[in-house]
C-alpha cells in the first residue's frame, strides 16, 4: 500500500512569493466586489451621518498690515512685529488676556466664536480669523478683536497698529458640501481598506492547493496526471449547464481529451500490473469533480475494449446519471441492496461507449444506510467477477465515512484534487482516512489545471489544445477515435506506447 508522507505536517508551509501574488490576484478576482461594497457602505454612512448632524461653522477672516514704532529699517521691524504677534498669539489666548478683553468690549459672557492668527512669512502680513456657530457673530467679534489685539500686544511688542486690507464682511456656510465629500471620501477609504485587509487575511489563511508540484513534493503517492481547467457554459439562462462528458466529445476540448487519455492509459496500466479491478475514486470535499473524473474514466476505459461497470455509491451528490446525461432506467443501488431487485436487472448500459461495455448502476438517497453493511461488500465481490474494472464513485472522504468503509471492498483508490478547492492538509486527512482502511492508494489526480499558475507543470495547453490542436487535428487520421491506439483497444495498456517506423512497440 502507498504510503503518503507526512514528514511535514508540523511544519510551516514555505511562503513562495509568487504563488503569492498569485494567490493575492486570485483573492482580488473573488473578492474584489467586498471591496468595493464596503467601500460604497461606509462612504453612504458617513455621508448620512455629516449631513444629518452638520453645523454650520462660518469663518470670519481679515489680512492686515502691522506698522510698528518708527525705526531706522521699518520694513524689517514690521515684518518682526507681525511674526512676532503671530508666535506670542497663543499664549496670549492661554492667558486668557485677550478672551476677556474681546468678551468685555462685546458685553458677553463667552466668546460665540474661536479666533487664530497666522503671520505671512516674511512679510507685515497678519490675517486673523474667527469661526463659530452664528455668522453675525463671528464677524461682530473679528472687529473687536481688530481694535483690541494690538493693545494686547502692545503689552509685549511695544506700540503697534493694524491696518485692514481684506476682510470676508458677514460669513456665508461653505463649508457644508466639502465636509459631507470629505467624510463620504474618508468613508470610502475606510471601506476599502477594511476590504483589502479582509482580501489579505482569506490570501494568507486560505493557502490551498494550486499545482501538482505541491502534492509531488508533499506526498509520497503516484502522480497520475493532470485534467485542465473547462469552463462550463449555459446556452441560455434558463438551461442547465453541460456536463463534461466524453460522450459529448464535440463539446470537450481536445485538451482535456488528450490530458484525459494520458491518465486513463496511467490509471489502467497500474490496475492491469497488480491484477486489480475495483478502483474507488473519492476527494477531500464536495465539488472537486470527483464524479466527472469517475464518469470519464469509465467511459474511456470502455472506449479501449474493457468492460467497465460505473456504480454510484454517493447517494447524496447522485451526479453519475447528470454527467451522462441519463436517469435511471430500472432498479437502482437501493433495489439491489434492499433485495428488491438482481443486480443485472439494475446495470443500465450506456450504449455510446463502445467499442467495451460499460454498465451503470444509479444510486439513489435510499441506498445511504446500506452502503456500509455485508450485502454492498457482498454486491462488489459479484461485480468484480463480471467485470474488466469496476470504478466506485464515492462520497468525498474528508466529509463521510462512506469512503472509507467501502475503500475496504475496493483494490485501489485514485484522489482527485482540484486546483484551488482544498488545503493540504485536507488532502492528508482524506488519504489518511483511506490508508486506514487498507485500501492500495493508486495516485492523485489533480483537476481543473491552469496552465502556467502555481508553478504546475505539464503540457501547457493553449486554450486546451495545441494552436488549433495542431497535429493532433482532431484526432483524425492518427488518433482515429483515440486514432491508432485505438486498434489497440483489446491490448494491454503495458503494450500501448510509442512505435518505431516498422510499428513495433517500444518498451521503455
Amino acid at each position: 500500500m502507498a504510503e503518503y508522507s507526512k514528514s511535514r505536517e508540523d511544519q510551516l508551509e514555505k511562503i513562495d512569493l509568487t504563488g503569492l501574488v498569485q494567490d493575492g490576484m486570485q483573492g482580488v478576482k473573488k473578492l474584489w466586489w467586498l471591496v468595493a461594497l464596503l467601500a460604497v457602505l461606509f462612504a453612504a454612512k458617513n455621508w448620512l451621518t455629516v449631513s444629518r448632524g452638520y453645523q454650520p461653522r462660518y469663518v470670519a477672516s481679515a489680512t492686515a498690515a502691522v506698522t510698528s514704532a518708527a525705526s531706522e529699517d521699518a520694513d524689517y521691524i514690521n515684518n518682526q512685529t507681525a511674526q512676532q504677534m503671530a508666535q506670542i498669539f497663543p499664549y496670549i489666548m492661554t492667558s486668557g488676556l485677550l478672551q476677556d478683553t474681546v468678551a468685555q468690549a462685546m458685553e458677553v459672557d463667552s466668546l460665540p466664536g474661536s479666533i487664530s492668527v497666522t503671520a505671512e512669512d516674511g512679510m507685515n502680513l497678519l490675517t486673523i480669523s474667527v469661526t463659530g456657530l452664528d455668522a453675525q457673530a463671528v464677524y461682530d467679534e473679528l472687529q473687536v478683536v481688530l481694535e483690541t489685539y494690538p493693545q494686547v500686544a502692545e503689552i509685549v511688542l511695544g506700540p503697534t497698529s493694524l491696518d485692514v486690507l481684506d476682510e470676508t464682511g458677514v460669513p456665508s456656510d461653505t463649508g457644508k458640501a466639502y465636509a459631507v465629500r470629505g467624510s463620504a471620501r474618508q468613508g470610502a477609504l475606510k471601506g476599502a481598506a477594511l476590504g483589502v485587509a479582509l482580501m489579505a487575511v482569506y490570501v494568507l489563511t486560505r493557502r490551498t492547493v494550486k499545482s501538482r508540484r505541491e502534492l509531488k513534493e508533499a506526498l509520497n503517492l503516484t502522480d497520475c496526471g493532470s485534467l485542465p481547467l473547462v469552463p462550463k457554459k449555459r446556452r441560455k439562462k434558463s438551461a442547465p449547464r453541460q456536463e463534461i462528458c466524453l460522450l459529448n466529445s464535440r463539446s470537450v476540448p481536445q485538451g482535456y481529451l488528450e490530458a484525459l487519455r494520458k491518465a486513463c492509459i496511467k490509471i489502467m496500466a497500474a490496475l492491469e500490473e497488480s491484477g486489480q479491478r475495483v478502483l474507488l475514486v473519492t476527494s477531500s470535499l464536495a465539488g472537486e469533480g470527483k464524479t466527472t473524473v469517475a464518469v470519464n474514466l469509465a467511459v474511456s476505459m470502455a472506449q479501449q475494449g474493457k468492460r467497465v461497470i460505473l456504480v454510484d455509491c454517493d447517494p447524496r451528490g447522485a451526479g453519475v446519471g447528470r454527467v451522462l446525461g441519463t436517469a435511471p432506467a430500472g432498479p437502482t443501488l437501493a433495489d439491489v441492496l434492499e433485495g428488491r431487485a438482481a443486480a443485472k436487472e439494475a446495470l443500465q448500459p450506456v450504449q455510446a461507449a463502445q467499442p467495451g461495455s460499460l454498465l451503470v448502476l444509479h444510486g439513489s438517497k435510499e441506498a445511504e444506510p446500506l452502503l456500509c453493511t455485508a450485502r454492498m461488500e457482498e454486491l462488489i465481490a459479484k461485480l468484480r467477477e463480471a467485470a474488466d474494472v469496476v470504478i466506485l464513485d464515492t462520497a468525498p472522504a474528508g466529509v463521510l465515512a462512506d469512503a472509507a468503509v467501502l475503500a475496504r471492498s475496493a483494490d485501489a483508490a485514485l484522489y482527485v484534487v482540484r486546483y484551488d478547492a482544498t488545503k493540504l492538509r485536507q488532502v492528508r486527512d482524506g488519504l489518511e482516512v483511506l490508508s486506514e482502511s487498507g485500501v492500495h492508494l493508486l495516485g492523485y489526480l489533480f483537476n481543473g489545471d491552469r496552465p502556467g499558475h502555481g508553478h504546475s507543470y505539464g503540457y501547457g495547453y493553449a486554450r486546451y489544445g495545441y494552436g488549433r490542436y495542431g497535429a493532433y487535428g482532431g484526432y483524425g487520421g492518427r488518433y482515429g477515435a483515440y486514432g491508432t491506439y485505438s486498434r489497440y483497444g483489446q491490448a494491454s495498456l503495458g503494450e500501448v506506447g510509442r512505435r518505431d517506423k516498422d510499428g513495433r512497440v517500444i518498451r521503455e
